[in-house]
This record gives structure tokens, sequence and C-alpha cells, in this order.
């Protein structure tokens, strides 16, 4: 089992919350994202069901995925009606990968 912090446990929960609201309001089914990550359709399917824990590898691909070919605050607003709390949920993850993007590039 990897060793996470505390804060990459709470950026993994997020994603698993958002990832099937913002998945659908970016047009991405689960086969397409689970190509473009290397994973499976199935495994796609647990995560967000909650059957599988998010790796943190797993949650860099798909983040990455996300942030590179769509928009996180266009799909935060395509979902701020129907679910407010993932919206807020999501601008900080957003906030939360720009920093480790950030540190990345410091080293």
């Amino acid at each position: 089992m990897e060793d996470l912090t505390e804060r990459q446990r709470k950026m993994i929960n997020t994603l698993t919350q958002a990832m099937p609201y913002l998945r659908k309001e970016l047009g991405v089914s689960q086969t397409v994202l689970a190509t473009k990550v290397g994973m499976s359709r199935q495994m796609i399917s647990l995560i967000e069901r909650g059957k599988q824990p998010m790796t943190w590898t797993q949650f860099l691909a798909i983040v990455f995925f996300f942030k590179s070919n769509n928009n996180f605050k266009k799909g935060a607003r395509a979902i701020a009606k129907k679910q407010p709390n993932v919206v807020e949920q999501l601008l900080l993850l957003e906030s939360d990968m720009n920093y480790y993007e950030k540190r990345g590039q410091s080293k």
C-alpha cells in the first residue's frame, strides 16, 4: 500500500467523488478515460463506485488528463447547480495540482 500524506488522500478522495460528474459534463466516457490513462474501463468504474481505491499514480494520470485535455473550471461550472459540494472540492483540487506542478518545476 502506498504511504500517502493526508493532503494526497484528500486530493484522491476529491477526484474520486468528482470524477463521474466531471467526466460526464466534459463528454469523456469511462472507456476513453481508461484508454488515455492506461487503465481498464472496469477499473475506472470500480474507482467511481468506491469499490477500488485510487492509487496516487492513477490519480496523477487522471487529473493530468483532465488538466491537459479539458478545463477543470469548465467542468466545475457545468456541475455547479447539480453538485455544489463537488465544485468547491474540484476547484481546490485544481489549486492543489498547481501547487504540485510548481513544486516539481522548482527542483
